[in-house]
């Protein structure tokens, strides 16, 4: 069985290793992306797969009636395909739970609201973004150590499953049937600035924390300013220390970086990225980081 892959990501690597470790033949379209490193890491590691590589709105449709693969699975691809060129079955693999968070970066909107679960989906490709039946779904408890890219990780491991039982229901001749939808129908726009910023008033330490979590690595962190200027907080941890101080305001404990959320506990902050430069929270009043200033 030939089995195709359409990607703009690295997230598919593991799966197509293991698929041809299953003695499955895997071609992989890619069309590459604004990270010239992800680029070559796909060129390098993809290269004993068939590989064919594209940038024009056609060559994608071009690629899937010369290989004419069995079935085909979308895997990190921005750009809404015409299901009208597919004659075989077509499934998309989308990392959030379906149809409560579609849209580009579920996971950073599920870190980022406090899901106590994440969820992986496959569902059908269709002409509509992350609207097609799901016929496969996994869920997984949100950990404190979780961030953005790490979860992006795991889900490449858990896609495996999901992309199995399939191929075992098309095999045996009965396609995966379709499971009920999660939640309302909501779309998740991708993050604007406001949507990475701190509200030291609004937000609790379990809420900042978490978008600390979602921007991590790649915004490289949540933002706050310091005096007009913009830094990033790149770790953060829930103290449960209770403060009576304003929020935003600076403590300074020894080596400890702690700054007061709005819902009267304190967080510590372990990293922060100034001007470009990573800076270990221990070292931040070297950089006017001080006790008494308070972030906006």
């Amino acid at each position: 069985m030939t089995i195709g892959i359409i990607s703009s990501s690295d997230q598919f690597l593991s799966l197509a290793y293991t698929l041809a470790n299953n003695n499955l033949q895997v071609c992989i379209y890619f069309r590459p992306g604004q990270d010239p490193y992800v680029n070559e890491k796909v060129k390098v590691l993809a290269a004993r797969f068939q590989l064919v590589t594209g940038q024009q709105h056609e060559d994608v449709y071009n690629w899937v009636k010369q290989v004419n693969p069995a079935v085909v699975f979308v895997y990190g691809y921005p750009s809404l395909l015409d299901v009208s060129q597919f004659s075989m079955p077509a499934f998309n693999i989308h990392a959030g739970p379906l149809p409560s968070f579609r849209g580009p970066v579920p996971v950073f909107w599920q870190l980022k609201m406090g899901m106590l679960r994440l969820c992986l989906s496959i569902h059908v490709l269709n002409e509509r973004f992350d609207a097609g039946a799901v016929v496969w779904n996994k869920y997984i408890p949100d950990q404190p150590h979780y961030n953005y890219s790490l979860v992006h990780q795991i889900f490449s491991q858990l896609v495996v499953e999901g992309v199995h039982y399939i191929l075992n229901a098309l095999v045996s001749g009965k396609p995966p049937a379709p499971i009920p939808p999660d939640g309302e129908n909501a779309y998740h726009h991708r993050p604007a600035a406001k949507d990475v910023q701190i509200d030291w008033k609004q937000m609790s330490a379990r809420e900042i924390c978490n978008l600390i979590r979602a921007c991590n690595p790649w915004n490289k962190g949540a933002a706050t300013n310091m005096n007009g200027q913009q830094i990033k907080i790149m770790d953060g941890l829930q103290t449960g220390i209770a403060t009576k101080l304003p929020p935003g305001s600076v403590v300074l404990e020894d080596t400890r970086l702690l700054v007061a959320a709005g819902d009267a506990q304190l967080i510590q902050v372990n990293m922060l990225l100034l001007e470009d430069m990573y800076v270990a929270a221990y070292q931040a009043a070297y950089y006017g980081i001080q006790k008494g200033l308070i972030l906006q």
